[in-house]
């Protein structure tokens, strides 16, 4: 089949087609739905790592160009061409795990597929007997209202990137996943603007507001409850939250100086240098392992430092669980935890790897452990404010700029 044309029967004037180039408009139509979805999604991809938002615009740029050159010229070439591009797509999406939702990367990985098959399908099989002509318009015309439809709910329930709201991802730092091995993507968060709540504390880091509701946890991190939290807080619960931030902040102050926090005894559990440092100190998470309270304001398990050009930043503190053990939520669903499930601790909690697509086994000296439940308060005006479940890296660096700090050295 060197190119299926558009043919007219014999003393007839409208027009027929061979049943091989409509499959291929019906393709074509598919692999611009497919471009939609990776445009929308990219920014949220950069969020997580460039590489990956570079993949997204490329992947969509090709399909849309491929979508115009099959309609335009429905030939051998451009039919390999879309086999392989289908089924790189597949592969990308299956092995990268692109930022995006459920539905939208489902959606991407069998676009793929089927414009990879349908390509070998019209290679393999002679696809040159005609169409009706009342269907030449018709199958591509419901193949677009079904693409359509399927991307209108897509993009309608999809990640805050793809509605083009501001979002928040969880970056790679500290015991949410900073590791040696590279950056681990974490959840977005849209609609902090148009929380309910909006409440005025101590610290630097702006108003408590409500967690997103619709915000989607990325690989290798999960809310320690499964049920979704969307409850208004009570006004009780209002004043616990606002409590719980300043208490915090008022306890975690003395450690704005880096030295004065090594010499009370915290000492990095992720990488030094990285943009993002978790500190822990080890006395006071085995006091909560021997029965004490997770929610110790005066001496927090850990503390989070953001390596700033200026020096270390302390950006939060942060309160961890036993395993499976009390989330107390003062703030009602103000006050959120959450776990990692991909990370690669040592026996003294440090973070030395991630698992995942192309790294199935931990560093040697090192196990795979679903972390205890943590939650972070926030010093610094990361988007969500005080009580945000997390943040990316360059988010964290750019808010802990945006403070005054002491004169650290690097964290």
């Amino acid at each position: 089949m060197t190119q299926l044309h558009t043919q007219n029967p014999p003393g007839d004037s409208e027009p027929t087609a061979p049943v091989g180039r409509v499959v291929a408009w019906c393709l074509a139509i598919l692999s611009v739905a497919a471009a939609v979805l990776h445009f929308a999604v990219a920014s949220e991809n950069f969020g997580a790592h460039w590489s990956l938002g570079v993949l997204m615009l490329v992947a969509a740029w090709l399909q849309v160009m491929w979508a115009v050159a099959v309609i335009v010229r429905t030939s051998r070439p451009m039919l390999w061409a879309g086999a392989v591009l289908g089924a790189s797509v597949v592969v990308a999406e299956l092995a990268m795990h692109p930022a995006g939702n459920a539905l939208e990367n489902g959606l991407c990985i069998a676009v793929g597929a089927v414009v990879a098959a349908g390509c070998g399908w019209l290679l393999a099989v002679r696809a040159d007997h005609p169409v009706p002509r009342q269907r030449v318009v018709t199958v591509p015309a419901s193949a677009g209202v079904v693409a359509a439809a399927v991307l209108g709910v897509a993009l309608a329930t999809g990640t805050p990137a793809a509605l083009g709201t501001s979002a928040q991802g969880t970056g790679a730092h500290g015991t949410s996943g900073s590791s040696a091995s590279g950056a681990m993507p974490g959840m977005n968060m849209s609609g902090v603007a148009d929380s309910p709540v909006k409440l005025a504390n101590d610290t630097p880091a702006g108003d408590i507001t409500m967690p997103d509701t619709n915000m989607q946890m990325m690989t290798g991190m999960r809310m320690a409850d499964p049920h979704a939290c969307t409850a208004t807080p009570t006004k009780a619960q209002q004043a616990a939250a606002v409590s719980m931030v300043n208490t915090s902040w008022n306890g975690a102050k003395k450690y704005q100086s880096l030295a004065a926090a090594k010499a009370a005894g915290y000492r990095p559990v992720t990488r030094p240098g990285a943009p993002v440092v978790h500190y822990l100190n080890r006395a006071y998470y085995q006091a909560v392992l021997t029965g004490g309270p997770a929610l110790n304001y005066q001496d927090p398990q850990s503390l989070v430092y953001a390596n700033t050009p200026h020096g270390a930043v302390l950006v939060a503190a942060m309160y961890i669980t036993t395993p499976n053990g009390p989330t107390p939520q003062p703030g009602g669903c103000l006050t959120q935890w959450h776990v990692h499930t991909n990370l690669c601790l040592t026996g003294s909690h440090g973070v030395v790897g991630t698992v995942g697509p192309g790294q199935s086994t931990c560093p040697p000296g090192s196990v795979h452990k679903v972390t205890p439940a943590m939650i972070h308060v926030w010093f610094v005006p990361i988007p969500g404010g005080p009580t945000a479940i997390d943040a990316p890296d360059p988010q964290v660096v750019h808010a802990a700029e945006q403070v005054h700090a002491p004169v650290n050295g690097t964290a």
